[in-house]
């Protein structure tokens, strides 16, 4: 089977370059979106159609990479991706150079580029065989083929903590319903110092150690929250402020509290203003739209479909679209929405066999929008 995955990974990674190369046409001027593209991407000396794959949040992972947390309020981003980085990248030659405009040796964006999909792959491969627990061949395939052609799947591919995390997530959950929860737990400590919703898999691993009915898996439960207690740990020593990943979110825009928690009825309100007052064939309007349907549809699925769901995954899948939220917008929800999914497409490919194919469809051509304006520069999530 593993070829079989291996087989689809390939062709979404070859589809994914080709709509890259295509959007110079339909999008010839770089939206610029985001800082330091020229320093730490064009540098790389690969065709836009790849480096593209590093915009956003991937040039903070390169720079944190290369210097550690010395750009402040870099403190946003978690440790794991960008140590993982570093690391691997001795492995490509360093290109000298004297050219102060250069910010990130391109050796970085190598390794970022090639660890998220050699993550991402091999997150597929443990995804299909946590399905086989509860489900059919067939359908854990299907499920396979649906994350892959969701419209931001793209983000798996490009230098993003989400192949990473997608592959923790999985793991742990594997190793669990295997029953090697001490396991889990490191892995699950890891998650919480790739990203914040690590934190999340700490209710199911409690869920299912109860359920195990073996009270050494809760001894081993003290382990999963070390990976962000480290973090908050360094932030206190060097920065003096243990929650600076959360006090620096208001920074990167998108009108997010660092401070205050909103609740979502008062989300829900924010954008019903902004659809009332925005031009409807604006790009802010569109970025609205999507972030406001990416969040409420799964949402209401999960609630429609609790009983179809393991309860400690449907915790973890609800809390972490809600988490989300809670800084009082649905901005970057699109890409959030990547691992709460996971448990619904095998619910939804059993019970709607017959939409899967159109729905994948829609899907996958909704994808190549948000691919090409991603590429080019234009906020996504």
């Amino acid at each position: 089977m593993f070829k079989k995955i291996f087989a689809l990974f390939l062709t979404w990674r070859i589809a994914l370059f080709f709509i890259a190369f295509l959007s110079i046409y339909l999008l010839p001027v770089f939206g610029a979106r985001f800082p330091y593209a020229d320093r730490v991407l064009e540098i790389t000396r690969l065709p836009y159609w790849v480096w593209g794959f590093g915009n956003f949040d991937g040039v903070h992972y390169l720079r944190i990479a290369q210097d550690g947390y010395f750009a402040q309020y870099s403190q946003a981003f978690f440790p794991v991706f960008p140590t993982l980085i570093r690391f691997f990248s001795f492995i490509f030659p360093r290109i000298p150079t004297l050219d102060t405009n250069i910010f990130t040796d391109p050796a970085y964006f190598y390794s970022g580029i090639i660890l998220s999909n050699l993550f991402f792959l091999a997150a597929l491969y443990v995804f299909y065989k946590v399905l086989k627990i509860d489900f059919k061949k067939d359908i854990a395939l299907l499920s396979v083929i649906l994350l892959l052609v969701f419209p931001t799947s793209f983000f798996f591919g490009s230098i993003y903590t989400e192949g990473l995390f997608l592959l923790l997530t999985v793991s742990s959950i594997y190793l669990i319903r295997k029953g090697y929860f001490f396991w889990a737990a490191v892995l699950i400590a890891l998650s919480t110092a790739t990203r914040i919703t690590g934190v999340l898999l700490i209710p199911l691993y409690l869920v299912e150690a109860f359920q195990s009915k073996n009270k050494i898996n809760y001894i081993w439960a003290i382990i999963t929250p070390l990976g962000i207690l480290a973090y908050m740990y360094y932030l206190k020593a060097v920065f003096g402020d243990p929650l600076y990943f959360l006090t620096a979110q208001p920074v990167f825009g998108a009108g997010r509290s660092g401070g205050a928690i909103v609740l979502l009825p008062q989300v829900i309100y924010r954008y019903i203003k902004i659809f009332l007052t925005t031009n409807i064939l604006s790009i802010p309007f569109f970025n609205a739209f999507l972030e406001f349907v990416f969040t409420l549809v799964p949402l209401t699925l999960l609630v429609i479909f609790i009983k179809k769901i393991r309860l400690s995954y449907w915790i973890f899948a609800v809390s972490s679209l809600l988490l989300g939220t809670l800084t009082g917008t649905f901005s970057s929800m699109p890409r959030y929405v990547l691992i709460p999914i996971i448990f619904l497409l095998p619910v939804l490919a059993t019970r709607f066999r017959k939409f899967v194919w159109p729905f994948a469809v829609i899907s996958a051509a909704l994808g190549v929008i948000l691919i090409m304006l991603f590429v080019r520069g234009y906020w996504v999530a």
